[in-house]
């Protein structure tokens, strides 16, 4: 698996409140900001770390996230995680997206990047 870089996933229910205190840390406003498609969650990139936010009835299904992974191929990805035997649990939205759980119960998201340098 050729893993080109990875984000801490911070969960709040209040996205003003936690973009403002990450951007005080950082001295920055966010890098990206998104919403997920088909969920009620918003997404705010600083470096290393993605501020995930929501209703928490939208948040409890994602509670064991932990982070986002960019991997070159979502495919290859998939299958030597399945080899190491971790789980598949779907997408967090549409696109390039996959979440599988390692067998210690964490979760992670694995997102497909190709064109990104690495």
């Amino acid at each position: 698996m050729n893993v080109l870089g990875s984000a801490a996933i911070v969960q709040s229910t209040n996205r003003a409140g936690a973009v403002s205190r990450f951007a005080a840390i950082f001295g920055a406003p966010p890098l990206h900001e998104f919403q997920i498609d088909g969920r009620d969650l918003s997404v705010s990139v600083f470096p290393g770390v993605s501020v995930l936010a929501g209703p928490a009835s939208a948040l409890e299904a994602l509670t064991d996230l932990r982070a986002t992974v960019f991997v070159r191929s979502l495919s290859e990805a998939e299958a030597e995680l399945r080899a190491g035997g971790w789980t598949t649990e779907g997408a967090l939205g549409d696109g390039a997206s996959l979440l599988a759980r390692d067998p210690d119960g964490n979760l992670l998201e694995f997102v497909e990047n190709p064109g990104a340098p690495g």
